[in-house]
């Protein structure tokens, strides 16, 4: 009894001492960089930043710390000088190295790289950065990283404007943002490739520019889950792109529900399969819409009408306001059986009203009760 006494007081010794150890590093008060502010920390620690910009090409390590603002994306700054990737997760890190509240800029080898590491990003503007692939975050290797509530714009990439995923495994992107992105030849918002089981939920896509797959483009081999592609709202303005979503490869286990795919007249919005015959994807109750071209195209064709998918213009409150107007047929029209619905809607908002969940990011707050008057 005694030894388990003495156990139980040298664990507990052991957990009060190693929380106690964990401190806030301020920079510049303590650190003058951040990256100085990150050399200094250990496992736990929190780098805390003060407003202002810092021209720097930070690199995490490998280290479980936390580096976030005091004051916001909106004032809190790391520019890259045009001189590399601006923060660099290539050690393996998990989802306890979180990156949060920074403006992320003026990187020409992508604003944000991961090499097999699986860092948490949230609550940051990814902007102005470049890449072949990636332009504002490139994935690579298998991942568990968390890519929540971030906004990307203006970002530029030979494939990928805003976010490139290739072989990155089970990446889970999520309330993000993301728009007025240049992907080149394929994926103006997001470029996927290789091994894909991504969770891609309840992102606003849209003015995102690609030759192909103008918001969306996958070539996936056969994965081992598959991707979920579930309740984004995907609005393309590129007319002289193929398709909004060009979903391509292998993959009859990806999944594609609950989406608003809305594409300019005389192109396609949801495109399956134009070059590879290894599907279609699972695809149901989304709303793929063009005035005047294609809703579903190629292994797709037909699907409107099956599987509670629709084509009809969505009615979204304004030209830039894609939330939906209380007659919406996006409204009520999703399925509540469709994988790793939020609680919350894009906006932080209840998620199902009315019993049955909205089709896209938005959730219309008064539909219900305007369609049972």
């Amino acid at each position: 009894m005694k030894s388990q006494i003495c156990l139980a007081f040298a664990i507990l010794s052991i957990l009060v001492c190693g929380s106690a150890m964990a401190s806030t590093i301020n920079v510049p008060a303590q650190q003058s960089t951040i990256q100085a502010g990150i050399n200094a920390a250990v496992n736990g620690d929190t780098v805390l930043v003060a407003p202002g910009t810092y021209t720097e090409n930070i690199n995490f390590n490998g280290k479980a710390i936390t580096v976030t603002s005091s004051g916001g994306s909106a004032v809190t700054i790391i520019d890259g000088g045009n001189a590399g990737t601006v923060v660099s997760f290539i050690t393996g890190e998990t989802n306890s190295s979180v990156l949060s509240g920074f403006t992320i800029q003026h990187g020409n080898n992508s604003g944000i790289y991961m090499d097999f590491a699986s860092p948490f990003i949230r609550n940051n503007r990814i902007i102005n950065n470049s890449a072949s692939f990636g332009g504002g975050m490139y994935i690579l290797g298998g991942s568990t990283a968390k890519i929540l509530r971030n906004t990307f714009s203006g970002n530029t990439g030979g494939a990928g404007g805003a976010i490139a995923l290739f072989a990155a495994g089970s990446v889970t992107i999520e309330d993000n943002k993301i728009y007025n992105n240049n992907g080149g030849g394929q994926g103006g918002a997001i470029w996927m490739v290789n091994e894909a089981d991504e969770i891609i939920v309840q992102n606003l896509m849209y003015n995102d520019v690609a030759s192909s797959g103008t918001e969306f483009y996958s070539l996936i081999p056969q994965s081992t889950t598959g991707y979920r592609l579930i309740n984004n709202t995907i609005v393309s303005t590129n007319a002289n792109a193929d398709a909004a979503v060009v979903a391509d490869g292998f993959n009859t286990n990806a999944v594609i529900v609950n989406n608003l795919i809305i594409a300019p007249a005389s192109t396609t919005g949801l495109l399956c399969n134009p070059i590879y015959t290894g599907g279609p994807p699972v695809v149901k109750f989304n709303d793929a819409f063009s005035a005047t071209g294609t809703s579903y195209g190629g292994m797709c064709t037909g699907f409107t009408g099956s599987h509670g998918n629709i084509a009809a213009n969505p009615d979204f409150v304004g030209a830039t306001n894609f939330q939906l107007q209380n007659g919406s047929p996006a409204v009520n029209a999703g399925t509540n059986h469709a994988p790793d619905l939020p609680v919350k809607d894009f906006v932080n908002k209840t998620r199902i009203v009315g019993g049955t969940i909205d089709m896209g990011a938005y959730e219309n707050q008064t539909g219900a009760a305007a369609i049972e008057q």
